[in-house]
């Protein structure tokens, strides 16, 4: 007899009596080569449709990020070279798999600037030049904000789900933010004081300070791959003002 699926609700996007899927908190292919084999790979319970959803984002952005980060640093590892192979058309199982990889490697191909081209106002912190190239030299790829942002926020909700059993619903909501060391200083002196840390070593850090007097508030700094952070805020929603 086959096995009935499981259902409850989403981590994401919150639907109840939805038929789940186990999601993984950290990409399974976002974990470096110097991962111990015995690392728990946390998982939490997602409908199909957002695990569908994240895993297009996760992949376009892990080819994307990876193209930033150091290939010599331990906690990237083997990162950059999974990224290639699945761009790279020789590498294909069958024609249809070489056509997709192909599409891939044209995809971040449009989305890359050179020297001049390149828009220093929009560099994400932690993931500038790291190579001493001249200007000229210089080479970078559009990573979307918005997949930056989804991933925090996927983080935050496995995170609080696996360490507190509840979800981030209304009242409360998830704001994230990309900024340097000086824009997150007072997020860092609190975190400082008073935050803990869950590490999934040595792709993924996160520090966690709860808010008091509010159980279900808190801050978040996410560390990815010991190169670049977000940040996030789960507090309550401010009320509509009334008429």
């Amino acid at each position: 007899m086959a096995k009935k699926p499981n259902t409850g609700k989403c981590v994401h996007c919150l639907k109840d009596g939805v038929e789940l899927t186990s999601d993984h908190m950290f990409p399974k292919a976002w974990y470096p080569d110097a991962t111990p084999e015995n690392l728990e790979k946390w998982q939490f319970p997602s409908c199909l449709e957002c695990n569908q959803r994240y895993s297009k984002i996760e992949g376009d952005l892990l080819n994307r990020v990876v193209l930033a980060l150091n290939t010599k640093h331990p906690a990237s590892a083997g990162l950059v070279d999974a990224a290639l192979r699945a761009m790279d058309p020789k590498a294909g199982r069958d024609e249809k798999d070489a056509a997709a990889r192909a599409a891939r490697a044209k995809k971040i191909l449009k989305d890359t600037f050179k020297g001049e081209e390149i828009p220093k106002d929009a560099m994400l912190p932690g993931l500038g030049e790291r190579w001493g190239r001249s200007e000229g030299e210089q080479m970078a790829v559009q990573i979307p904000r918005s997949h930056l942002t989804d991933m925090t926020e996927k983080i935050v909700r496995g995170l609080v789900y696996r360490e507190d059993g509840s979800f981030i619903e209304t009242p409360y909501k998830i704001d994230t933010y990309i900024v340097d060391d000086e824009g997150a200083k007072v997020c860092k002196e609190m975190l400082d004081k008073a935050g803990k840390n869950f590490k999934r070593e040595p792709g993924l850090e996160i520090r966690r300070a709860a808010v008091e007097g509010d159980d279900h508030a808190g801050l978040y700094e996410i560390t990815f791959w010991q190169q670049f952070k977000t940040y996030a805020t789960v507090q309550k929603s401010e009320a509509p003002a009334q008429a």
